[in-house]
């Protein structure tokens, strides 16, 4: 419910450390924040079940429009009163309480008709630590068929659609496809690329060419295209890319035929066996892919000749086996308790054989926990009702998937709809901005990061999010949301106010847009024009304003201002000016931006701000400068990420102020010189678990520039040397700086020598090393016993080593191992 996270922000505006100091803590704001504890732990215990359903919806807007007024009145009250540095309590807090009295009394009432049959008391609250891997179930044979189809003999470029319902698999059967391994040998170049409704050919190309993996060769994933080639420019060097080797591209979800005819004259035909896989809901575009390079007109009904593969939804057995690895994650069919076996043989057939439906409905039993079988009747008696809908009967199992998400759990999903199609969320960036908006419950043992990434995950092992990519020791790095349940999120965004997104210049827009809560930029040019602005201003109370479009590098003026933002999300746009308006509001928490200007000192003004992060484009690197404000002030800092710079001068304080540490709650620094990180900087951190600093050259054997002891918290830390001389051998001992609490290490360009590696072998929680441009010098490294114990990922990136040994008892664990050197690789 929408109420929920409502609740939960207002409690975080007035919890005694965020509430402004100018204001005393009367009784009346003590009996609101009591009144909205009350409230949350009500909702809590609310679940949607059937019988129920409107009457929980009606409450669930009543509250939603009664937090928001009052959230409203609150902020605008304190952003004025801040502008003039006045203290009077307002009648709002009163107001606010009075109005919260009678929504409490409905909970109340609706709560206690709950019965513990459908109490989610059993749901999980950790994910488990044995990560589920989804299997193909049940298309095998598709999976066979289109090998075949693509491996066969025929040496003419040929296009290999797969069509079928929505949720039926297609894309995960394309991309089964594209890493069998039989088909990774049988190509030389892989590209991959979907194609969304609202998409731009640009945009197309660029995720195409971004994508090529060649055999033998490093990835291209990480490498940053430029978007400031026109369309025409990068299909020709797309066609460039692929001309003369042998290729397979594929092209999910097509929609039209004229983004076929934009997309097919680029991929060439060098009679060297190269494929194109299409997937598509429409069969009209698959017959059209495969027929276009025919002169003559052929008949859609006619598919001889020519090959289409087309899904069908799996059988009764093969539901049930989907269903039943989903929610015991595990393929011993004893795991299933005999008691839930004939009312999880209803469910699995209720589903109608989508395994976009299965998979959520296991992972919505996974969840729950509960193994006693009322919870799995009141699922199958929904899924049965939902059966009934036909063909959209998907769409009502999704729905009942979102209704049983908890409270907590709900604005994490909405959040993922105000992102583009098809989009790869970090992880980090995700996390960040959900705890900038404050709609996460906080919890006594653990900080709002850690909330933030259990929310994540949760959403992961219910199926309503999935993975896009892991970091090196295999944790979630990026995510990403079907489009159906996508489609889901942005329906029910509009209807609770939660976001609204700009995708394009004529869009028409709903009658209460201007009530909505966050704005979200698809294109992000569109905030120049007049009309675009003019409309979307429309939403005073906005909240959040996202720039999701790709990196706009030509300047944009910032032109819209709303005065109760907390987040501003703008780092795919290069500002012309930074504008006085952003230091005037005064609830921001997150800011990101391009802008290669020096910060204004009235950035400081922003206390409550928790994640900082500016890029500089073209990436300029200031030595012995800092284009910062004196930031030391901003208490409330979490996240720091800058293009590389120095850090501003610690400001010296005055004797009564004590000897509290400045950044208690800073987590990461990131592109900050090691010289500007002096032990007094670094003894204002003690929280710091991430680290990245650079210097222009090898320190040298009298330089000190590490301080690393003093964070006993560290997991991560990267030095770089942005100008390296591997022709000479560094002198200095920076590894004996290095804490044991590190569990990623990254280097480059150091030049140390490979003696020193054993201090790095000695640390107890290191599972990620990656050396790059010679991090270290000489031919010849032997990892001695004992040595890398908990090592996972190790990464040699153009070294000059020749010989490298491992002891019987050395990399104990180590996964993988990646070798890269200036001609050839070593996997």
């Amino acid at each position: 419910m929408a109420a929920y996270s409502a609740v939960v922000s207002l409690l975080h505006i007035l919890h005694p450390d965020q509430f402004p100091l100018i204001y005393d803590r009367t009784p009346e704001i003590e009996s609101l924040y009591s009144k909205l504890v009350s409230l949350q732990s009500l909702l809590e215990k609310i679940v949607p079940t059937k019988s129920i359903r409107d009457e929980v919806n009606n409450l669930d807007v009543q509250i939603r429009e009664a937090i928001y007024t009052a959230q409203d009145n609150i902020e605008s009250f304190i952003f004025r009163q801040e502008q003039i540095h006045t203290a009077l309590l307002p009648e709002i807090i009163i107001i606010a309480a009075d109005a919260i009295d009678p929504l409490i009394t409905k909970a109340e009432a609706i709560a206690s008709s709950i019965n513990e049959t459908s109490s989610p008391e059993n749901t999980r609250e950790t994910r488990s630590t044995n990560i589920f891997i989804k299997k193909i179930v049940g298309q095998e044979e598709d999976l066979k068929k289109l090998k075949d189809e693509i491996l066969n003999d025929t040496c003419e470029l040929a296009v290999v659609p797969i069509v079928g319902l929505p949720g039926i698999g297609k894309t995960t059967l394309a991309r089964s496809i594209y890493n069998h391994r039989h088909v990774k040998k049988h190509f030389n170049i892989r590209a991959w690329v979907t194609v969304t409704q609202d998409y731009q050919l640009k945009e197309i190309y660029s995720d195409l060419l971004s994508s090529i993996e060649r055999k033998g060769e490093k990835s291209r994933r990480d490498r940053v295209m430029n978007t400031e080639a026109s369309a025409s420019k990068l299909a020709d060097r797309l066609h460039k890319e692929l001309l003369g080797g042998r290729y397979l591209v594929v092209v999910d979800d097509i929609w039209d035929e004229e983004s076929w005819d934009a997309l097919r004259h680029s991929f060439p035909d060098s009679a060297n066996n190269s494929r194109i896989v299409v997937t598509s809901r429409l069969r009209e575009i698959a017959h059209y892919v495969v027929t276009s390079r025919f002169e003559e007109e052929i008949d859609p009904r006619d598919t001889f000749g020519y090959f289409i593969h087309t899904m069908k939804p799996l059988n009764d057995e093969n539901s049930w086996t989907l269903l039943r690895q989903t929610v015991f994650r595990d393929d011993d069919r004893r795991s299933c308790p005999p008691h839930l076996l004939d009312i999880g043989l209803k469910i699995a057939r209720n589903c109608r054989g989508l395994p976009l439906s299965l998979t959520v409905v296991g992972g919505l039993l996974f969840a729950q926990g509960d193994e006693t079988g009322r919870y799995w009747e009141s699922i199958e008696e929904d899924t049965h009702a939902a059966a009934a809908r036909g063909d959209e009967s998907y769409l009502e199992i999704l729905y009942l998937s979102y209704n049983h998400l908890p409270g907590r759990l709900k604005a994490c999903f909405l959040y993922m709809g105000a992102f583009p199609e098809d989009s790869e969320i970090v992880v980090s960036k995700i996390v960040s901005l959900w705890v900038a908006e404050g709609f996460l419950e906080l919890a006594q043992q653990q900080s709002v990061e850690q909330v933030a990434a259990e929310s994540l995950e949760q959403l992961i092992d219910r199926n309503l999010i999935h993975i896009r990519g892991f970091t090196s020791n295999s944790r979630t790095k990026a995510c990403g949301m079907h489009d159906s349940l996508r489609d889901l999120s942005v329906k029910e965004c509009g209807k609770e106010k939660f976001f609204h997104s700009r995708r394009k210049y004529v869009q028409e827009l709903p009658e209460d847009t201007d009530a909505q809560r966050r704005i979200c930029v698809h294109r992000n040019v569109l905030m120049c024009m007049e009309e675009v602005h003019d409309s979307v201003k429309r939403i005073k109370f906005a909240r959040t304003l996202l720039y999701a479009g790709p990196h706009h590098h030509h300047p944009l003026p910032f032109c819209l201002t709303f005065d109760l933002l907390r987040v501003l999300d703008a780092f795919t746009v290069c500002f012309i000016e930074f504008s006085d308006e952003i230091v005037k509001l005064v609830h921001l928490r997150y800011l990101s931006l391009t802008y290669n200007g020096k910060l204004p000192s009235t950035l400081c003004n922003l206390r409550k701000l928790q994640i900082l992060m500016v890029r500089r484009h073209p990436k300029i690197i200031y030595v012995a400068t800092s284009f910062l404000p004196v930031i030391w002030n901003m208490a409330h800092l979490r996240h720091l990420v800058f293009t590389e710079s120095d850090l501003p001068g610690i400001i010296h304080r005055r004797h009564d102020e004590g000897d509290s540490v400045l950044f208690a709650n800073l987590q990461s620094l990131s592109n900050v010189s090691a010289g500007s990180c002096t032990k007094e900087v670094l003894q204002n951190m003690p929280n710091l678990k991430k680290l990245a600093v650079w210097t222009k050259t090898p320190p040298g054997p009298t330089d000190s520039c590490l301080h690393l002891g003093q964070l006993q918290n560290l997991q991560a830390f990267k030095f770089t040397v942005v100008q390296p001389r591997p022709k000479l051998m560094s002198k200095t001992k920076i590894i004996d700086h290095f804490p044991n609490t590190l569990v990623k290490l990254r280097l480059s360009g150091c030049a140390l020598p490979w003696e020193d590696m054993t201090v790095i072998g000695q640390l107890p929680c290191l599972e990620v090393l990656k050396l790059r441009d010679m991090a270290f010098k000489g031919d010849r490294w032997h990892v001695g016993a004992d040595e890398f114990g908990m090592l996972k990922f190790l990464l040699l990136e153009y070294m000059d080593l020749k010989v490298w040994g491992l002891a019987d008892d050395g990399g104990g664990n180590l996964l993988s191992v990646y070798f890269y050197t200036l001609s050839y690789l070593f996997i």
